[in-house]
């Protein structure tokens, strides 16, 4: 299904929070649809990781954390997964954006999104060798801005979370620079600053609003469940010392932690969305690939005249 939506064009700071709640309305339930279809194995994968967790856990063990070595490589080998499994759905948020604004609709589905991501593993592999070492080169001067900020009161907070946000919106727009061609992986993080440099304002505040909107949600969603799932869990095994002895107290937690990794994932998905947008807006900006494909929209019609 073809949607009505201009990705290429150059926006303000409103525009980019309002176009991506119109992007947002129109793709929702196909966003869902397609991401949900892919979640399904890693999620499955992730439930029986916690639950298996969940079965080390005695709170009435008196060993000292040394002699629960085993219960800390799950522990590790928990928050590996999570960050695996987080790269590869931002990956698949990333295609499916592309995929979204190359056919202008909706005409896909989860294994047109599973292919572009296994056609392309290469880059986001190397683009992610890159980012850590840019990353490692930027933490100094990125740590030092914040600590700063922190001692400035009232707005010191939203600067760093902007600040944050910003930096996010540039890795982002660096990769897909690199994803399509138009900047090599070595200066793809140099090349994009520059770009974004000369609106730096407006794509950083609207990222972050965007952002602080869906934390909110998020928070929001997880709160509600984990009380409802915590009075069930109260009202029908207690919570003793015996709690993670039980198969209902094992599931329970399995599951309301599989659920916080979904909305997790969810959350970090819909990001992808405004910063695409944000992307969008400073290629036309930078290339004005938006005119050259108005010229020739109008050509065609004189000629179909």
């Amino acid at each position: 299904m073809e949607i009505d939506f201009e990705f290429r064009k150059e926006r303000k700071l409103s525009e980019i929070v309002q176009d991506f709640v119109n992007l947002l309305r129109l793709v929702l339930r196909h966003f869902f649809q397609t991401i949900l279809r892919l979640a399904i194995v890693p999620l499955c994968l992730m439930l029986i990781l916690i639950y298996y967790g969940t079965t080390k856990i005695n709170l009435t063990t008196t060993q000292s954390w040394t002699e629960s070595m085993d219960l800390i490589f799950i522990a590790v080998a928990a928050l590996f997964a999570l960050l695996v499994v987080s790269m590869v759905f931002f990956g698949f948020a990333i295609e499916y954006f592309i995929l979204l604004k190359n056919k202008r609709g909706t005409d896909f589905d989860s294994n047109d999104v599973w292919q572009a991501f296994v056609a392309n593993l290469g880059k986001y592999f190397k683009f992610l060798l890159i980012s850590i070492i840019a990353s490692i080169i930027l933490f100094i001067p990125f740590m030092f801005a914040l600590i700063i900020l922190m001692f400035i009161p009232f707005i010191g907070s939203f600067a760093a979370g902007i600040l944050g946000a910003f930096v996010g919106v540039w890795f982002f727009c660096a990769f897909l620079f690199y994803r399509e061609g138009y900047m090599p992986a070595s200066n793809a993080i140099q090349q994009s600053f520059s770009i974004l440099k000369k609106k730096i304002i407006d794509y950083s505040i609207s990222s972050y609003v965007v952002s602080l909107v869906f934390q909110t949600l998020l928070v929001m969603l997880t709160l509600i469940p984990s009380l409802i799932i915590g009075i069930i869990a109260y009202n029908t095994i207690g919570f003793e010392n015996t709690f993670f002895d039980s198969m209902a107290g094992r599931m329970f937690t399995s599951i309301g932690a599989t659920l916080l990794v979904l909305l997790y994932i969810v959350y970090y998905m819909f990001t992808v969305l405004v910063s695409g947008i944000i992307y969008e807006t400073a290629k036309e900006v930078t290339y004005g690939e938006d005119v050259y494909e108005k010229i020739q929209n109008l050509g065609r019609e004189e000629d179909g005249q």
